[in-house]
């Protein structure tokens, strides 16, 4: 009887404690949402100048919040991530499976069927509005955001996102919310890609918000930055080969 009187209390505190979470975090975890609808939904018919500059603004705006907020106006002390050992085994392992298991569903499953030419266009469609319709700068934009791009990610959902979610909620609670920020902006890219209606649309979205949630558990217990970046590296150099079959190949 005494457990079960406690319930409502504890759910009363543990919604208590999300509602705490600042202005600050709810604004990080929406502005990329926002930022992926505009760009790629508003700004899709525009030419690749505009794409660009706006495309540029918009992301340094998004990584120069977690620095400015922490260290200008927090005014807290800067500390360098962790470059530790423990955890990077098991981060390289995860990236390596999902580098396969993408591989084998785009080339086993997906190539050749409905959703790849519909896929292929928009692909096509967004990559010339990039520019990036030559071999040379294809291959650079996708060294970036493998390299560095994938670095600043994690940094922004795990080292700013995750960690201060820690400070008011329980890890849990921080790894599922954040996860599920992460996710949003990637539902956007998976329905302009895949089609509104498609499945896969939804299916791919969902396996994102595992893999942030993954990268966050690890993050969490390991405090180890540079295993999850690698990791998160390692699966975007899959989406990147996968582009350059559709785009080069296809």
């Amino acid at each position: 009887m005494t457990g079960d009187s406690e319930l409502p209390v504890i759910q009363r505190e543990q919604a208590s404690r999300i509602h705490r979470i600042p202005v600050s975090l709810w604004f990080a975890m929406i502005y990329p949402l926002l930022l992926t609808i505009f760009y790629f939904v508003f700004m899709n018919d525009q030419d690749t100048a505009s794409q660009n500059t706006v495309f540029t603004v918009l992301k340094l705006i998004q990584f120069l919040f977690p620095v400015v907020f922490a260290f200008l106006i927090c005014r807290e002390s800067i500390e360098l991530p962790l470059w530790k050992k423990p955890a990077m085994k098991q981060a390289v392992g995860f990236g390596l499976l999902i580098l396969t298991a993408a591989l084998i569903m785009y080339h086993g499953f997906l190539k050749g069927s409905a959703s790849y030419f519909y896929l292929q266009d928009k692909v096509s469609g967004k990559v010339d509005g990039f520019g990036l319709n030559s071999l040379w700068a294809y291959g650079a934009f996708a060294t970036f955001y493998s390299l560095i791009h994938s670095g600043m990610e994690e940094y922004y959902w795990r080292w700013f996102v995750y960690k201060r979610l820690t400070r008011t909620i329980s890890d849990l609670q921080a790894i599922l919310i954040s996860s599920l920020g992460f996710m949003a902006h990637h539902v956007v890219l998976m329905v302009v890609f895949f089609g509104p209606t498609s499945v896969l649309a939804y299916l791919f979205s969902f396996a994102v918000a595992l893999g942030g949630g993954y990268w966050a558990w690890l993050y969490g217990r390991s405090g180890n930055f540079l295993a999850v970046w690698v990791s998160h590296a390692i699966v975007d150099m899959a989406l990147f080969l996968i582009g350059y079959d559709l785009i080069f190949r296809g």
